[in-house]
């Protein structure tokens, strides 16, 4: 299983971050933010959840393809970031 935690400051970057994951329908993504774990390829469940706060993205396969941990360094969290 591979999980990150991942950062979408504001719905601009949801946008980017849900037509990013649209590419990779045949991998399943999943994002949990408190008790919720929604399907990453869904823009309302993405906009369901609370995006003031990182969360977890997880996905069941141990590798993900090389090109989407590309795609999605843009959205990784870094912890030495201070949230406003």
């Amino acid at each position: 299983m591979y999980t990150t935690r991942i950062f979408l400051q504001d719905l601009s970057k949801v946008k980017q971050f849900a037509a990013m994951t649209a590419r990779y329908d045949k991998l399943k993504i999943n994002l949990i933010s408190d008790i919720y774990t929604i399907d990453a390829h869904s823009l309302i469940g993405i906009i369901s959840l609370d995006i003031t706060n990182p969360m977890t993205l997880e996905i069941p396969d141990e590798d993900p393809p090389t090109e989407f941990l590309e795609d999605i360094k843009p959205f990784v969290f870094d912890e030495n970031t201070v949230l406003q």
